[in-house]
């Protein structure tokens, strides 16, 4: 596992980021195919989201909370409790997006 960086020592001061290798021959790409594929299947099944009429907002949110809870009941992510709790505050938004 990489070393983590340090937690800003402030509210709005920037989050160092790990490097990603996000290459399709990478544990991510699987990560991302195996949450990508739970939260489709959440999103879009016979009784998902869009069957339900919900809203993008809706869809979006709750999709990436069934990718997140498959990863963790699968033992294939943690949740770093300490780190959550150390920290100033979270960034809800990503600095710059890799393309698809």
């Amino acid at each position: 596992m990489t070393e983590k960086p340090p937690l800003p020592s402030r509210i709005l001061d920037p989050w160092p980021r790990i490097p990603i290798d996000t290459s399709p021959d990478s544990d991510f790409h699987r990560l991302d195919r195996i949450a990508g594929h739970a939260a489709s299947h959440w999103a879009i099944g016979p009784d998902g989201a869009y069957a339900q009429g919900r809203t993008l907002a809706d869809v979006v949110g709750n999709a990436v909370r069934e990718a997140l809870l498959h990863l963790l009941e699968l033992g294939l992510i943690d949740i770093d409790s300490e780190r959550m709790n150390a920290a100033p505050g979270w960034p809800m938004r990503r600095e710059t997006r890799k393309p698809l």
